[in-house]
């Protein structure tokens, strides 16, 4: 297992790399569509949609919701980034969600009993997880596209980086000296020592960006701010846990070997995009 894990990523990281850079900015769109609408079909699970009508249905919704959004959103914001309402309002709305998930976890399997029957309240849900962090990943991308077009994939990069790191650092110390269970109800695997060691993982990140741009003075803002987006990603894996637990899932698919679904995949990017995208705007000088 841990074999097949290391040889998907080694392919994974790669291809979604260069997504980010070379793709011109309408296919990397219809590449990150693809990803969430595989998403999506995922999620269709959680919600207890078994009929291929419904799921179908499901993923159709997902969809005009991302192509309304494609016709709406600015184009190519710039940088400073500056957002006009329909971006601040979705950007908004997927960090008021993460708020609410981080509730639902740490309350977890109490809080289960107002969502868990209903396959509407489910599918809700997903639009939250998903249709905002896909229009955060998208405007990130975005962002001074025609005056440098690898503005945006440096920024989608630096995040892939805390995402990428807080995994990795949580298991290379989780697995082998995580002793002390974090949330059990939700995920017997998350441990306090795996946890503390992707803070640690994303803190060295941080310092070696730091270090290689000679200590800006922006340095201390950098570290808090990585710190959430960490403390979120978090969730966002033990969100996707409790949702697999109440559909009785093991992963939310089997798409990639050894690493089950996408949703599996980017659970954490859909908890931290959305506020990734709200600090560039905030700390790079939002209007």
């Amino acid at each position: 297992m841990f074999k097949q894990r290391v040889i998907t990523a080694l392919v994974l990281a790669p291809l979604a790399l260069c997504a980010v850079f070379f793709l011109p900015l309408p296919y990397f769109a219809i590449f990150i569509s693809a990803a969430f609408l595989i998403g999506a079909w995922e999620w269709s699970l959680f919600c207890g949609y078994r009929k291929l009508s419904s799921q179908l249905l499901y993923c159709s919704l997902i969809a005009l919701s991302m192509l309304g959004l494609y016709l709406a959103l600015p184009a190519t914001p710039y940088w400073p980034v500056q957002m006009d309402n329909l971006s601040s309002l979705m950007l908004g709305l997927g960090v008021l969600w993460w708020l609410v998930a981080v509730l639902l976890v740490l309350s977890f399997p109490k809080s289960s009993t107002s969502w868990s029957q209903g396959h509407l309240r489910r599918a809700l849900m997903g639009w939250f997880t998903l249709v905002p962090a896909w229009t955060a990943v998208l405007l990130v991308r975005s962002v001074n596209y025609y005056q440098d077009s690898y503005t945006g994939a440096w920024l989608i990069f630096l995040l892939l980086g805390i995402v990428w790191a807080a995994d990795i650092g949580g298991y290379l110390v989780g697995k082998p000296f995580g002793k002390h269970k974090l949330l059990p109800a939700v995920s017997p695997g998350k441990t306090l020592e795996g946890m503390a060691g992707g803070f640690a993982m994303v803190l060295l990140l941080v310092t070696g960006v730091a270090a290689y741009l000679g200590w800006p003075e922006q340095t201390l803002t950098w570290y808090l701010a990585a710190l959430l987006l960490t403390l979120l990603s978090v969730f966002g894996d033990l969100s996707e846990s409790m949702f697999k637990r109440v559909a009785g899932l093991k992963d939310s698919g089997s798409i990639f070997p050894g690493h089950g679904g996408i949703l599996d995949r980017i659970d954490s990017l859909t908890a931290t995009a959305p506020l990734y995208a709200l600090l560039l705007a905030l700390l790079g000088g939002f209007a």
